[in-house]
């Protein structure tokens, strides 16, 4: 027991058959309680003041490809009190606070549905993945810091997996682990990173995605493929997941990254679920994430240092506190640990 809790980090030999629970979130921002601002408001100057309180070694490639040169390619009020007696409270008073509190529903404390359109019209979802999860959302976390400015609680991409066609018991899906509890390899998905992105960035996103396929130079030939094909199987499979799909209007932004990093030699498939592995295809499955959504992975996978890369540091590795202290992570009813 005490082996198995010094080494949740550790990621299981390959499981010949191959398929976590991952609850999807949306992050938001609560003010102070409405009643609570509404008392505030409407109560008489002559009351007594509120007093506020706040709480306080993965192997190398030459399984796959000998000896190949890898080049890559490119106040809040939470417990407010009052004393003494609060009395006969003015109508113009009380109107006033109710009329401060309405605009406090529509405005910051809560969207209203105008402003609720426009937050889905102009950010969106999607997730990417090809080979292990864990250098991918390294690299996503890179991006939304250069590209977005995002830093520490503001990033938002996390490990997960997605494709798959079904679920585990009370809707589980996890990685492959010792009591065999809802494998994702079994349930047919690919190991992903959801981020949460403006539709405007999706090119620069996805053109990333795709600079994250390395050269493999031998005599002779010269293959484009995944940074680590020595994971094989179908959850290591290359997939993209937008809602909507090769259907979606913004497919023609993804068509267009991909082009211009890989050449029109590479293919966007349509994903219908449970495909099969990509390795040496020169394929990408773009799936519908409507249908086919993202599943968080566990808590151990998040911002995990990638096996074949020098270590990303402790202020990345430190994130994964981060987020689990501001509610954005958290354990998903899988084992936390192969052994676990």
């Amino acid at each position: 027991a005490s082996f198995a809790a010094s080494q949740p980090a550790l990621r299981p030999p390959r499981n010949p058959e191959r398929t976590p629970y991952p609850l999807h979130y949306r992050p938001y921002t609560m003010t102070a309680s409405p009643c609570v601002l509404l008392l505030l408001l409407a109560a008489p100057l002559s009351a007594s003041p509120l007093r506020r309180h706040r709480t306080a070694p993965r192997q190398g490639i030459r399984s796959v490809v000998q000896r190949a040169r890898i080049s890559s390619s490119s106040p809040d009020v939470q417990n407010g009190e009052r004393g003494g007696e609060v009395g006969v409270v003015p109508r113009r008073m009380m109107m006033g606070g109710l009329m401060a509190t309405g605009m406090l529903f529509g405005g910051k404390g809560r969207r209203s549905a105008a402003e609720e359109l426009q937050q889905d019209e102009t950010m969106m979802e999607a997730y990417f993945g090809c080979g292990c999860f864990w250098h991918v959302q390294h690299e996503m976390v890179e991006l939304e810091e250069k590209v977005l400015s995002r830093r520490g609680k503001q990033l938002t991409s996390l490990t997960g997996y997605a494709g798959g066609k079904k679920l585990g018991d009370g809707g589980k899906v996890c990685y492959h682990n010792m009591r065999q509890v809802a494998d994702y390899g079994r349930l047919g998905h690919a190991e992903v990173v959801n981020v949460n992105i403006p539709r405007s960035n999706l090119k620069d996103f996805s053109k990333r995605y795709f600079e994250l396929f390395v050269k493999y130079e031998l005599p002779g030939v010269t293959i484009v493929d995944r940074a680590d094909p020595q994971d094989k199987g179908p959850e290591y499979r290359s997939v993209l997941g937008i809602p909507g799909g090769v259907r979606s209007p913004m497919f023609a932004e993804v068509e267009a990254a991909c082009k211009e990093v890989l050449g029109s030699e590479w293919s966007l498939m349509e994903g219908h679920g449970n495909e099969p592995d990509t390795l040496l295809k020169r394929r990408v499955y773009v799936m519908d994430s409507n249908k086919f959504p993202f599943h968080p992975a566990e808590v151990y996978h998040q911002f995990h240092d990638d096996f074949q890369s020098p270590p990303y540091g402790k202020d990345y590795n430190n994130l994964r506190a981060v987020m689990k202290k501001e509610g954005r992570i958290s354990e998903t009813g899988c084992p936390e640990g192969m052994l676990a």
